[in-house]
């Protein structure tokens, strides 16, 4: 049994489709990297998996059990399946320690002390131990967003969706983001991203998952995506970007 299993995935905002029969299956460990065009639905489908958007039709599998029939337990799902966003939306009127040990009091129920050791440990992981008393607003966007990661972290998830957390920063920032990531990767933590990092997809993933149009039109590993794609349209994509 995959630890994560998108089945017949579709959905739809009125006539619009964006997600057509979507099948995806991650194993525990695997980092999976899904690339193409904007607007091909990559996003929807990770914020369908995090049920931020709930599915037209398919089913999403966590574990073998259904998640989109949770109802009231989709909190304890989203604890174990954590999402980093492009935007980073930390609380502004809280400090970066203030940020990451929110959620872990307030839904782990986890004591003060308790959850601001665990949160240092957390910063630190992410380089970010320094700037625990900062406010976010004094902050780079490439440091807003290792703190994301690091409040990701501090939930203690299975998974980690990550949903292009690049793609707001800088270039000279992104390095610093990806590094991180790529720690994880080398931990074992699960992972799918949604990203336009070809360099990190190729030397990351386990797998890579092409989208265009709300289909998947290829997947493979990085050696085959990028060294010898099969479909005309995973070329000519590849040709553009690289």
């Amino acid at each position: 049994m995959s630890m994560l299993e998108i089945k017949n995935l579709s959905k739809s905002f009125g006539d619009l489709e964006v997600l057509r029969d979507i099948n995806i299956n991650i194993e525990r460990g695997e980092v999976v990297v899904v690339i193409g065009p904007s607007g091909s639905g990559k996003s929807t489908m990770l914020r369908c998996v995090n049920l931020l958007e709930r599915p037209t039709n398919g089913a999403i599998l966590f574990e073998g059990q259904d998640i989109t029939r949770l109802g009231r337990d989709t909190p304890s799902y989203r604890q174990k399946v954590g999402m980093v966003f492009q935007r980073f939306n930390l609380f502004p009127l809280k400090t970066v320690l203030e940020n990451v040990t929110y959620a872990p009091q307030r839904l782990l129920r986890l004591p003060r002390g308790t959850a601001h050791f665990q949160g240092m440990e957390y910063l630190r992981k992410v380089g970010m131990e320094s700037k625990a008393d900062a406010y976010p607003n004094t902050l780079s966007g490439g440091q807003q967003q290792r703190v994301a990661i690091a409040r990701a972290l501090a939930m203690r998830p299975e998974v980690l969706l990550f949903d292009e957390p690049t793609s707001a920063l800088d270039p000279e920032l992104v390095g610093d983001v990806l590094a991180v990531m790529k720690q994880l990767a080398r931990e074992g933590m699960t992972m799918l991203v949604v990203t336009h990092e070809m360099g990190f997809a190729r030397e990351v993933a386990h797998r890579v998952i092409f989208m265009d149009q709300g289909y998947i039109v290829e997947e493979g590993t990085p050696e085959e995506i990028f060294g010898n794609p099969r479909n005309d349209r995973t070329r000519a994509f590849l040709a553009r970007i690289l």
